[in-house]
């Protein structure tokens, strides 16, 4: 066999070796940039509760900015409170801004949706509830963070 024979027959296989090594190469870098790739936030879910009520506060993306608060109450029990007022009002404490309370509407059984919560600035924040019920009033509050 000639040299430019074992030249020839050399290139075809060379080649499907380049291609599937590159195959392969981009298929490790899907991979890990399937891996590394940031996923969405986990929604903040903060629970408390006072004598009368357990409170669920869940923020879907803490964030600055205006942001939405779902709330649900409920007795002790864990039977929904259908018929109360609930307020939220955020408390920057570093530097010691008090947004305006933002009344909570009812979406659910002992459920309520805080539309545009502000929250202006990074750094510690207190989430003051009050939840306004037949029977009483109750107030708590929550730490939160936000974050850059």
């Amino acid at each position: 066999m000639s040299a430019t024979t074992q030249a020839t027959d050399a290139g075809p296989r060379s080649r499907r070796v380049l291609v599937a090594g590159a195959v392969v190469i981009a298929v490790v870098i899907a991979a890990l940039g399937w891996l590394v790739w940031p996923s969405a936030p986990e929604p903040m879910v903060l629970n408390t509760g006072t004598p009368h009520h357990l409170v669920t506060l869940t923020i879907d993306n803490v964030r600055l900015g205006n942001t939405d608060i779902d709330v649900t109450v409920t007795d002790r029990a864990g039977a929904p409170i259908d018929h109360a007022a609930v307020r939220i009002q955020a408390n920057q404490l570093l530097m010691g801004h008090a947004g305006q309370p933002v009344a909570a509407a009812p979406s659910g059984p002992g459920r309520f949706h805080a539309f545009a919560v502000p929250l202006m600035m990074t750094g510690p924040w207190d989430l003051r509830l009050t939840i306004d019920t037949h029977h009483g009033v109750d107030q708590l509050t929550l730490p939160l963070w936000v974050g850059g």
